[in-house]
């Protein structure tokens, strides 16, 4: 995998600052952990663990959270067997031979997440359903931060561009995994994504 850097790697500061800031300001945090819940709890399940799903896409892209319910269950019973391979795997072990996973499975949750008013699909909420199957390897994003790390995606073709991120969280985490506590109570790849949201998507720092 290419390693070279084209975005912006914080210090243990700046880094720090940015998660402890999103968890004092960001009012919605605990969604994450109600929905990470659902979705771990009844894994194998694929009904329940769309309710998971749900959770977090009702309380962080309401705006799309109109999709086929039976849409999504059927996805997850779909790609279970992929998604248990990748349940418990870390960023630090991506490689290019998971490409073309990453590519299908973004693909795959972007048809079954379209809201159904008028098909429209969201990166975003893709990301959010991702994250909950495999907290440690995909990473949450939304389009400005995205943007940010020269992934920008139009949403009917925003698997390239997820890889892609994929493989700058990768190079990021290997930059910061000394500057959040070893018995923390979340992946890296959430520490990561409440810094970029805290710096890029709301400015707080």
């Amino acid at each position: 995998m290419n390693e070279y850097v084209d975005f912006h790697i914080p210090d243990c500061d700046e880094f720090r600052k940015g998660y402890e800031i999103y968890n004092k300001q960001e009012n919605r945090g605990r969604i994450y952990f109600e929905a990470l819940a659902v979705v771990s709890e009844n894994w194998g399940n694929p009904e329940d663990m769309a309710r998971g799903i749900g959770i977090i896409i009702r309380g962080w892209n309401y705006r799309y959270s109109n999709y086929d319910f039976d849409g999504l269950v059927s996805c997850i019973n779909t790609n279970l067997a992929v998604l248990n391979d990748l349940r418990f795997k870390n960023i630090e072990a991506l490689s290019d031979d998971d490409g073309g996973t990453i590519k299908d499975l973004f693909s795959r949750f972007n048809e079954a997440l379209k809201r159904q008013r008028d098909g429209r699909r969201s990166p975003v909420s893709v990301a959010k359903a991702l994250c909950l199957f495999a907290p440690n390897f995909l990473p949450l994003w939304d389009s400005k931060i995205a943007d940010k790390y020269d992934c920008f995606y139009f949403s009917d073709t925003a698997d390239d561009p997820y890889l892609r991120f994929c493989k700058k969280m990768k190079i990021l985490a290997e930059h910061v995994k000394n500057y959040v506590p070893c018995s923390d109570d979340r992946s890296l790849l959430k520490r990561i994504d409440e810094y970029n949201y805290s710096k890029y998507t709301m400015h707080w720092i």
